[in-house]
Parts: structure tokens; sequence; C-alpha cells
């Protein structure tokens, strides 16, 4: 164990220290280390350790060729990821959005994977790159007082010195809690249960790769092929609903997936082989994302719904654009690109959230599911879904996306309608 770092000596003081090894902290600490910082990465679990959020985005890709990963990911156990599939639980209606019929060369695929294999291989690649990494070390206390320095103290006794704090500790949000500027998303007050299984079929050719998000009423699926053999299936419902179905996770898993025909019919022969997990009451966004010797990225800075797949995209996207803000912090004090780093996270995730909260609505599901081939729309919506975010989107073909939507809800005529009712929803007692 290295030994404890003196308090206010420069010459012991690490550049970076980045709470969390998951891929928002791994990118960073990889990107920092790589510009000439000392960085020390704590994480407070042993790797591999399981997770979810297994489906990454195409505009990724030029992260990964940056980070040094792209082979290791092309010659692993994972799974080629060609577009996004949607499809209601009765199986009446759907869509798939393919990269390759939309979106340049470059973002044609992504890869499934097992979490636990993929962050791994982050958190080795940031050691290979010179990264002090410090596994099963939890962070207790962070001092922000001093504007140039923080004082981050560890499970293990420690008290290490930095001039830059970066919180990439996930859904704990370790400052945004702390400083209080953790906001739970009201509109979106949703619980995951989900598994891994075996023996799930799939589609045909380039589509067996895909995701699918399988729509009930006021509820959802993910059905996501992580390996050859393994696919992690997930329901996503309502808070108030867990609470109130008369049901544990384990039974309202199984029993909304029964009595889905769509889902029936695929799972009729799966094994479950891991453990039915929860997560709970995972949206939220953080108000104050970056100070003089702070920042947050990925979860820590704010999580809306894994309906399209953002987690990991944005996860590494916000490290990356980060790094380039800490790096002129650290150089010649400048804040600049940190507040800039901190609104162009605030607008993307705000572009996310009008998809996210229009989800859960019949009309937008209506279009959605039935995209109209006229005006170039599909490019752009499919260009989202593949993570193309944070560059300058068309704003008037998204525009008319959404003007259909509320002609929809107002008048119909757009598109057919759904037999809303007629879905089967969430189980319950």
């Amino acid at each position: 164990m290295p030994g404890t770092l003196l308090r206010y000596d420069p010459a012991l003081m690490t550049d970076v220290v980045i709470i969390g090894g998951g891929p928002a902290g791994s990118t960073a600490a990889t990107l920092l280390a790589r510009k000439g910082f000392s960085v020390t990465l704590l994480e407070r679990e042993r790797f591999p350790r399981f997770q979810v959020g297994e489906s990454l985005l195409p505009y990724n890709n030029d992260l990964f060729d940056r980070l040094g990963v792209t082979v290791p990911l092309a010659q692993g156990t994972f799974t080629p990821k060609y577009g996004a599939g949607f499809v209601t639980a009765d199986g009446a209606l759907g869509y798939t959005f393919r990269f390759r019929e939309n979106l340049p060369e470059a973002y044609h695929s992504s890869f499934q994977v097992k979490r636990a294999e993929f962050d791994e291989l982050l958190l080795r690649n940031a050691a290979a790159n010179g990264v002090d990494v410090r596994e099963e070390t939890a962070v207790t206390a962070v001092d922000l007082a001093d504007p140039k320095r923080a004082t981050v103290t560890t499970s293990n006794g420690e008290s290490i010195e930095a001039r830059f704090v970066v919180d990439a500790s996930g859904h704990g949000a370790f400052l945004g809690n702390r400083n209080g500027d953790k906001d739970d998303v009201e509109e979106l007050k949703k619980v995951a249960v989900f598994a891994h299984f075996k023996n799930v079929p799939r589609p045909e050719g380039r589509d067996a790769g895909n995701t699918i998000i399988v729509v009930l009423r006021d509820a959802w699926f993910w059905l996501i092929p992580v390996s050859a053999d393994t696919m992690s299936v997930g329901l996503v419902v309502s808070r108030d609903h867990l609470r109130g179905c008369g049901l544990t996770p384990e039974e309202l898993l199984r029993r909304t997936i029964d009595g889905a025909p769509y889902l029936a019919e695929r799972m009729k022969d799966a094994e479950q082989v891991t453990q039915v997990y929860v997560r709970r009451d995972f949206s939220f966004m953080v108000k104050r994302r970056t100070g003089k010797n702070f920042a947050m990225i990925g979860d820590a800075a704010g999580f809306l719904d894994p309906i399209f797949s953002t987690g990991v995209f944005m996860a590494m996207k916000s490290a990356d654009i980060a790094a380039d803000a800490i790096e002129q912090r650290l150089r010649n004090g400048s804040t600049r690109l940190l507040r800039r780093y901190d609104r162009s996270f605030q607008s993307a995730m705000d572009k996310y959230f009008r998809f996210i909260a229009n989800f859960y609505s019949r009309e937008f599901l209506e279009v959605f599911l039935q995209p109209k081939t006229d005006y170039g729309l599909i490019p752009v919506i499919t260009g989202i879904l593949a993570g193309n975010i944070f560059e300058r989107q068309s704003r008037a073909k998204l525009a008319l996306f959404f003007f259909f939507v509320r002609v929809q809800k107002m008048f119909g005529g757009i598109a057919p309608p759904i037999a809303w009712q007629e879905l089967p929803g969430p189980a319950s007692m």
C-alpha cells in the first residue's frame, strides 16, 4: 500500500484524484495521464465486478480508438451491435433503426458487453498508461475548501492531497450527495429489475446483436445480447408500481414476461443465470458539476433513464470533454472550459430528457414506431440513438419530429394509433 501523502507538501501532491474506476473514471484517468499529469484513481471494489448498462453506442468509436481499446474490444467476447429495435409487447408493431443505413461508415456498429469484462479492460488500460490505480479503496471524505487543492480521505486511512478531484463515482454521486447538489428527476421515478438469461433466441443475421426494447403499457423491457449465449433482460417500471404491486422483484420480472406475448414466446425456454438485481430511483441531475478544484462526470453528474443505452456513452464522452477542461485549469488556471463542459453536459441531457419523457406517452410511440421516411427524420433519430448528441443536430428536423408528435396527440392522422389499453402492463397481484 502506498504511503500516506503529507498535507500541503507540493512535492508529494498528486495532480488529480479520481473517485471511481468505471468507464468515466478510467477514461478520464487515461486521458489525463497521457497529458502528463500524475493521476491517482480510487475504486472501492475489486474488478471484475457485476454492473448493468451493457450496450455501447457507435459515437464512442473515436474515443475507443484514442484510448487504444478498439482492437481488444473487437477481439474479445463482445457482441457486435448494428442497431436498435423497438417492438410492442404484443409483437404487433415494431421498427429497427440500423446504423449502417443512416450514419457515416465510422459509426456503423458498436458492441454489447458484459460490463465486468469491459470495465476491467478500461481500468487495466488506465494502469498501463501510468495511472496509480488503487482498488478496494473507498473515499470517505473530500475537502474542497481551498480552491487550489483538495484533500481526499480514504477508507484505508490515507489523506491524499491533489490539485483537482474528479467525481466518477456513478449513481453514488459522492460529491453531489454531500454538497446537496443532487436532485431527483420527479418525472422519471423509475425502477429497473433485471437479470441475465441463456437460451433466449435472437433475430437472424446482423440484427442478432441489436438491443431490443419491448414496449408495454406504462413500462418497458430491454433485451441486450451481452455474449454469444447470454441475454440481459430488464424491466423498467414506475417506483410506485414496484411498491404497490404486491410482488417481489423476482415475481414481478417473471410474471410480466409471462404476460407479454412477444416476450413469453421468446423466453419460454430461458434459463436464468444470475440473481435478479434492482436499481431504484436512478433518475437524477446535479445542479453544479464543476468548480475550481473539482468536476463531476458520468453518472455522478446526472443520469436519466436506460431507454436509449446512454449510460456508458455519456460517462466516457463527459470524461473526454472534462479531461481537456481539467488540463486548461491545471496549466493556466482558467475555468472557461470547465464551465463549457458543464453547459454541454446539460445540453446533451436536456435533449435526451425530451426523448425519454416523451417515450412514456402513447402519441410519441405511435410516431416513433412508425417513422415517416420523408423529411430526413430517420437518420436524425438514428443518430441520437447512436450517441450523436454533443455535435450540432438538425434542430429543424428534430423540431419537425416533435411537431408530428404534438399533432398526433391533438388530432391523430400522423401515424396509425396503437391499441394502448390492450397492451399488457407490468404485473401485479
